[in-house]
């Protein structure tokens, strides 16, 4: 496995160095099928599993390639699914502790590969979409009570009080007011665990 990860780690190299405006990660994917690279054929679109072992291998050698670049101080690498480049080597000074890299850390580790199961990448494949849309609808329901995140449940229960007594039905306020405001409280309290 070794040699196939240098040799990618290779081709990633002279892929990025080809274009210096970088590239996305699916065009990364693509080139790379392409060029018939071991382990990137077309059909790392046809699972959930097929297309994390894909995305994680891709990562995996990116970092590794970063870490090689920046030793030999060539070049350093920015790495993001929506951006890949190489910029310059920029030295930092050695009395400065380096900054942990959580991200690096877990695609560096093999055993986050090997280990993880069509299961697994289903089950974090749902946690994201419902954090998202978890996220959207708090976002709803801060804006219809004026509020925006971060925001503490104090913050939001007195804000809450606040405006309900201005657009209560039954002290002149509009219905369709009301109920958006019961919405929205009943959003954020499921969502700030409050009840």
């Amino acid at each position: 496995m070794n040699v196939v990860i240098e040799g990618i780690q290779a081709v990633l190299g002279d892929i990025l160095n080809a274009n210096p405006a970088g590239l996305t990660e699916h065009e990364l994917l693509k080139i790379l099928a392409e060029h018939e690279v071991s382990l990137f054929g077309e059909d790392y679109f046809n699972s959930p599993l097929g297309l994390f072992q894909r995305h994680f291998l891709l990562f995996h050698c990116l970092y590794l390639l970063r870490d090689k670049l920046r030793a030999e101080q060539r070049s350093d690498m920015e790495i993001h699914c929506l951006g890949i480049r190489q910029i310059p080597y920029r030295s930092t000074a050695s009395d400065h502790p380096t900054l942990h890299d959580p991200l690096a850390a877990y695609y560096l580790e093999l055993d986050n590969f090997t280990n993880t199961d069509e299961q697994e990448v289903l089950r974090l494949l749902n946690d994201f979409w419902q954090r998202f849309s978890g996220d959207e609808q708090r976002d709803k329901a801060l804006a219809v009570m004026g509020l925006a995140h971060p925001t503490s449940y104090p913050e939001i229960k007195q804000q809450y009080r606040r405006l309900a007594m201005q657009c209560h039905p039954d002290r002149g306020g509009e219905i369709d007011q009301f109920q958006k405001l019961e919405w929205a409280m009943g959003i954020l309290r499921v969502l700030y665990r409050e009840n």
